[in-house]
């Protein structure tokens, strides 16, 4: 093998074993979320959703808490805690109820996405927490 072969073969190497952990950059985690059930609380609305987590990163995470942030109040928004450990690519479903506002919740129904604050520790590592956007889930519920 000729040596700008070899040179060649190894960067390769490198951007595939590297690759993963570039793209995750930031995101480590996406998510898909479904409306299941909601609940008119007059000025709030209680949602139940189904939250489909994957993990998009070369390294096992520990989901710790998860709670939905209301773009439309200031108040931090409730979790719930010990939630799911992903494997490498692996991904990972709740059923849960948040309340929110009910400019909230019509924000969503104009294109807004729901913002999912999760903290997770990656193995070996020091607790992180992000900030991400849920995309609607394609799938629908069977009838």
């Amino acid at each position: 093998m000729s040596r700008s072969l070899r040179i060649t073969a190894v960067l390769l190497f490198l951007l595939l074993v590297t690759g993963g952990a570039v793209c995750a950059g930031g995101r480590e985690l996406l998510g898909t979320y479904r409306i299941e059930q909601i609940s008119d609380l007059g000025g709030e609305v209680r949602v139940t959703m189904h939250i489909r987590l994957l993990n998009n990163s070369p390294q096992n995470l520990s989901i710790t808490k998860i709670a939905l942030r209301d773009t439309h109040q200031r108040r931090n928004p409730a979790g719930t805690s010990a939630w799911s450990r992903l494997e490498p690519r692996e991904a990972a479903t709740v059923d849960q109820e948040f309340v929110v506002s009910r400019a909230e919740y019509e924000s969503w129904s104009k294109g807004a996405r729901p913002m999912l604050q999760v903290a997770y520790q990656p193995a070996g590592g020091r607790e992180v927490a992000r900030t991400i956007v849920l995309e609607p889930s394609r799938a629908r519920r069977a009838q």
